[in-house]
């Protein structure tokens, strides 16, 4: 005989590989902190929440273990998890962070309806992997216009962004453990003689180490060479000037400190995906 009592048992949630993924978006946003440091929560999501750092530290904390963010990196929050997401500090050029509230099957992830196998890391390094930005970036833009297929293209989308964190997942990348107090002084150097360099050389020097061993740090620790460090805080500058403050492409190479044209869009395209002019237009969007 049919058990009542069976009505009442919460039912196993079915896992929901990166390739099944289905997502539904609800809200999402891109933006800079103008105002000073913020703090979300405590609070607790109802869905879940993947935020991408793009400039800046950051600090979220949940369960009595509290993980730094910088920039690339991307938080995964869970829903029915009480935590708080704070900003720690500004880099030169700001803080800025990218933030997407989704399902990522039909019925609710914290009511048991499914479950993401694998269970993505609390945070992943994505740094290098230029598509992210403009993909959270899309996200936002598409969130707030009216095209048609709005949802069918938002869906499309946040799918992208979840499979290319899964690649990261699967290549180990997942885990970086916070860099040491010198690599991120380190960069805050590099960072606050822009648009000067400071080449491996001075770093040696002022840190004590061999030059041969800036490098190699940096790239262990934060990903980039003193080099890429630079170019990159410099291309979200540009970004800025090119979108914000209405820029030309020549004007914001120069104001960056780039002489020449050609290396700025070279540079540019490299960090960013996408060559200045397209970025400037939002062709690439299209």
């Amino acid at each position: 005989m049919y058990d009542n009592r069976m009505r009442h048992r919460r039912r196993q949630p079915g896992p929901v590989s990166p390739p099944e993924v289905r997502p539904a978006v609800h809200y999402a946003n891109y933006f800079a902190l103008r105002d000073g440091r913020r703090r979300w929560g405590p609070r607790i999501l109802e869905d879940a929440e993947l935020i991408l750092v793009v400039a800046g530290e950051f600090a979220y904390a949940a369960a009595g273990r509290e993980v730094a963010l910088q920039d690339g990196d991307v938080l995964c929050i869970p829903p029915g998890v009480e935590h708080v997401f704070r900003h720690v500090r500004d880099r030169s050029y700001g803080a800025v962070i990218s933030c997407i509230h989704l399902e990522l099957a039909p019925g609710r992830w914290g009511a048991g309806d499914y479950c993401p196998a694998p269970l993505p890391p609390t945070v992943t390094a994505t740094r290098g992997d230029m598509a992210l930005h403009p993909l959270f970036r899309q996200c936002r833009d598409v969130y707030e216009g009216h095209l048609p297929y709005r949802e069918e293209l938002l869906a499309t989308i946040a799918k992208d962004i979840w499979l290319r964190l899964a690649g990261h997942w699967r290549r180990g990348a997942e885990a970086r453990p916070s860099p040491s107090r010198r690599a991120a002084r380190m960069a805050a150097a590099i960072e606050r003689e822009l648009p000067g360099r400071v080449d491996r050389h001075r770093l040696a020097r002022d840190f004590g180490i061999g030059p041969e061993h800036v490098n190699a740090l940096l790239r262990k620790e934060l990903g980039m060479t003193p080099t890429r460090i630079r170019h990159r805080a410099l291309i979200v500058q540009a970004c800025r000037l090119l979108q914000e403050d209405g820029l030309t492409v020549k004007e914001a190479a120069a104001r960056t400190g780039f002489h020449d044209a050609f290396h700025f869009s070279k540079v540019f395209k490299r960090v960013m995906g996408v060559p200045p002019a397209a970025f400037k237009a939002g062709t690439w969007r299209d």
